[in-house]
């Protein structure tokens, strides 16, 4: 090849900072720049990196967003035509070029002599805006380049793609002078298979996930009666932390069509459920306004009417207290309660640091292990949907993952 045919601009956004450490790559995008500065194409994808996300308070991907992401290996075809024929850009190259080649590594494909003849518009600010801070948000900020949601993948590349615009149009002949030779690139890149699996964005702020029910049929067909105590099982782990995260959810649709539950049988089981809260709420004699908001929380999640509550509250009042209820003694106001004793399992990047975490359960008697067994009370995760081996194993045990707010207010109780 005797000339590029333009730019393309990537940014990455990963589960942490060294491939060595088996971080991965969770979010990709790649900006095509021409010649003279302009943006030409954008393309970006969420990725399924089989790990957990790490700092996602950094990066703000959550795992219910990547589930159903692709792959690396299930668009790397489109990523190395995306870059074919075209120098490689980025903000802080050193570090997407060292997880890229590390992705690329994983399916047998050697990019590090293309990404070595790429272009650091990090290094590159300092000497095109004397003064500029290093980060690509300072960056953009001194030269007047906005409009982007900073710190995801497509928002940073977009980014970085008009920082580069700017310096090509003021200092185009420095810009030229970074530039290698294109007889010392290494321009050949292999030809994989494309369009594989379609790119996932993530999910707007303001948008929400309709609610589990709706994907219940209102009739199934079925031979004999159904099991809805597999379904209540499920419900109550899911149900320990008050919030039924998307995995969860997932699991509650399973398991009510696996054993042939329609919706309303579903919905009397949620009611059920309901009564056992506000039976085991009456035990004293008294319903204090925590177990009331609680009981309000779990009727939103299960999709029944607030009245309901006050419902159930006045009908189990007027009930003997001394009819013999099953699941009466098993339910719990307020959700996870934990024990001395209690084996407890701890994944992902948490608000509190993990050391304190862990010292601080121990001194309650709690025994913190590094995996998960049968004998696991709970995983208490930073993101309830974690794609960790730990949240892997504890859904396959049928464990309950709890948030790390959920597992805090346990530890609170325990003291």
């Amino acid at each position: 090849m005797t000339a590029p045919l333009g730019y393309a601009v990537v940014d990455t956004e990963t589960t942490g900072i060294l491939p060595g450490f088996h971080h991965r790559v969770a979010e990709i995008a790649v900006v095509h720049v021409d010649h003279a500065g302009s943006i030409t194409n954008e393309w970006s994808t969420l990725v399924n990196p089989d790990r957990d996300l790490g700092p996602q308070a950094i990066h703000g991907i959550r795992a219910a967003e990547v589930r159903q992401a692709p792959r690396f290996e299930q668009f790397a075809g489109d990523i190395l035509e995306l870059f074919r024929g075209r120098i490689v850009v980025a903000h802080n190259l050193q570090f997407d070029s060292m997880h890229l080649y590390a992705e690329f590594q994983r399916i047998g494909v050697d990019v590090s002599r293309y990404l070595s003849g790429g272009l650091c518009t990090m290094r590159l600010a300092g000497t095109v805006f004397p003064g500029v801070q290093r980060s690509l948000v300072e960056c953009c900020r001194m030269v007047g380049v906005g409009g982007v949601r900073f710190h995801t993948a497509h928002g940073d590349a977009v980014a970085a793609a008009r920082l580069f615009g700017r310096m090509l149009s003021e200092a185009p002949r420095l810009v030229a002078s970074q530039r290698l030779s294109p007889a010392t690139v290494h321009w050949e890149l292999p030809v994989l298979r494309r369009n594989l699996a379609k790119p996932v964005h993530r999910r707007s702020r303001a948008r929400s996930e309709p609610h589990f029910l709706a994907r219940l049929v209102d009739r199934v067909p079925r031979d004999g009666e159904p099991e809805k105590d597999a379904y209540l099982s499920v419900l109550d782990g899911a149900l320990l932390d008050r919030q039924i995260s998307i995995s969860e959810a997932d699991a509650l649709v399973e398991v009510a069509h696996e054993f042939g539950l329609h919706k309303a049988e579903v919905i009397g089981v949620h009611h059920d459920y309901l009564r056992d809260l506000a039976r085991a709420a009456w035990v004293d004699g008294f319903v204090s306004e925590d177990e009331r908001q609680d009981l309000e929380a779990v009727a939103a999640l299960l999709g029944l009417d607030a009245s309901e509550v006050d419902r159930v509250l006045s009908q189990e009042q007027a009930s003997p207290p001394d009819r013999p209820e099953s699941r009466a003694a098993q339910v719990s106001v307020g959700g996870l309660v934990l024990r001395p004793g209690d084996r407890i399992v701890l994944t992902g990047s948490m608000r509190r640091e993990r050391n304190d975490l862990k010292a601080e359960a121990v001194a309650l008697g709690l025994r913190v292990v590094s995996s998960v067994s049968k004998r696991t009370k709970v995983v208490a995760a930073a993101d309830p949907d974690s794609l960790s081996g730990k949240a892997k194993d504890a859904r396959a045990l049928g464990i309950p993952v709890v948030t790390e707010d959920a597992f805090l207010r346990a530890l609170e109780a325990l003291k």
